[in-house]
This record gives structure tokens, sequence and C-alpha cells, in this order.
């Protein structure tokens, strides 16, 4: 099934919800902002009702949350939420990256370094969002093939919020080329089908992550 026969197979809620999520990534609408279902409805031609179930999605997503009697809100992430999205994921991604290792073959390897091509044109482009998107599907790819279904579903899980968090990320990378360049070694440690050096990896390249933002949100609060 192609792209284009699949979100033509979508329920309207679910579309909604994705435009949602894309406008939320995009920064065009902000975190802790209050979603108006009439004027969504309005915006985007449909019953309110199908805005509720778009709600209803993001919800369950945790992207966004519904306070009584004040309407429906974006989350607003903590400095704690994002500390334990970057512990969950290290634990996650260590334990799948390594564990994925004995399954990669030479076609797995082949869309890798596809993904890794569009990366290093994109990061020509200096676009951010972009990057985020692939940075998603090279990590999502690895992990879906550790062989471990449940790792799986849990990571599957945490797609919206992974992706919601690496939004936090561009101020703290020094260039485009920097972020390309950390999954271009990345790709070298899968490839060497060293655990080691696979595990380090995985574990150096969420700990940049770790140092830099939370580094810095510690200074902004002090």
């Amino acid at each position: 099934m192609d792209d284009d026969n699949y979100i033509l197979q979508k329920p309207l809620s679910e579309l909604i919800a994705d435009e949602l999520k894309r406008k939320i990534w995009n920064e065009d609408i902000k975190f802790g902002e209050r979603l108006l279902e009439t004027d969504l409805a309005e915006s985007f031609d449909v019953s309110r009702s199908t805005i509720r179930e778009a709600f209803k999605i993001l919800e369950v997503e945790e992207l966004v949350i519904s306070k009584a009697r004040k309407g429906t809100y974006v989350t607003d992430f903590t400095d704690q939420d994002l500390d334990e999205i970057i512990e969950l994921r290290s634990l996650i991604e260590s334990q799948a990256f390594t564990q994925a290792i004995k399954h990669l073959e030479k076609e797995h390897f082949d869309h890798l370094r596809k993904i890794m091509e569009q990366m290093k044109v994109i990061a020509d482009e200096k676009d951010w969002n972009g990057l985020f998107d692939l940075d998603m599907k090279f990590h999502s790819f690895v992990v879906g093939l550790c062989g471990n279904s449940r790792i799986i579903k849990i990571y599957d899980s945490l797609q919206v919020q992974i992706r919601t968090f690496l939004m936090h990320l561009d101020r703290y990378y020094s260039s485009y080329q920097a972020f390309y360049d950390e999954h271009k070694e990345l790709l070298k440690a899968l490839e060497s089908k060293d655990e080691h050096k696979v595990n380090e990896g995985v574990k150096d390249h969420i700990a940049y992550v770790e140092a830099n933002l939370l580094g810095q949100h510690a200074k902004a609060s002090g």
C-alpha cells in the first residue's frame, strides 16, 4: 500500500489529529495553548464532533490535555518530562539497537543509507523539522528489527512524545551538519555489528542531547 492510499483510508479525525501535530511541531501552535473546538471545526470545515475525536487521539498520545470546564490545551512539557523521555529513550534504544544487530541484512543497511542520503539533503536545506522526521524514521526502523514485539509496541506508543521532544533540540546542536554526522556515526557502529560500539553509540547520541538540553534548562532556571 502506498502512502497516498494509506492517507485516503485514514478517518478524517486522524487526518486532522496528524495536521494538528504538524502545526505543534512547526510551532504554529504553541505549548500550553488552548485549542478551540469551534474555531478548528470552522478552519478544517468539519463538525465539532470530528474535532473532539481528533482531540481524543491527541490526548491518548499525551500531546493535549482536557481540563474540566476549561477546555483542551496543548501539553506543556516540563523539564522532568524531558528528562523522563531521554531516560526512557536511552533504555529502550540501547537495548533494541543491540538486539537488532543479528537481524540486520544488506537490504536493511541499504534502507538506512537511503535515509542518510535524505538526511544529508535536508541538512543542506537547513530544515530542522525534516531532520527530526528522518531521525524518527532511522531510529524506528532499527527498533522495529529488534525482534521483541513488546519493545516495538512500547516504542511505537512513545513515537509522538519523542517527536515532540525533538522540537527542543534545534537550539542545542551546533549545526545541521552535526546532527547528520551523529547519525552517520551511528550507522557506522551498526555496520560494524559490534555490540559494544552500537550500545555506546546510542547512549552517546542520547547523552549528548541530555547534557546540552537539560544543562541549558538548568542555567535558564538558575
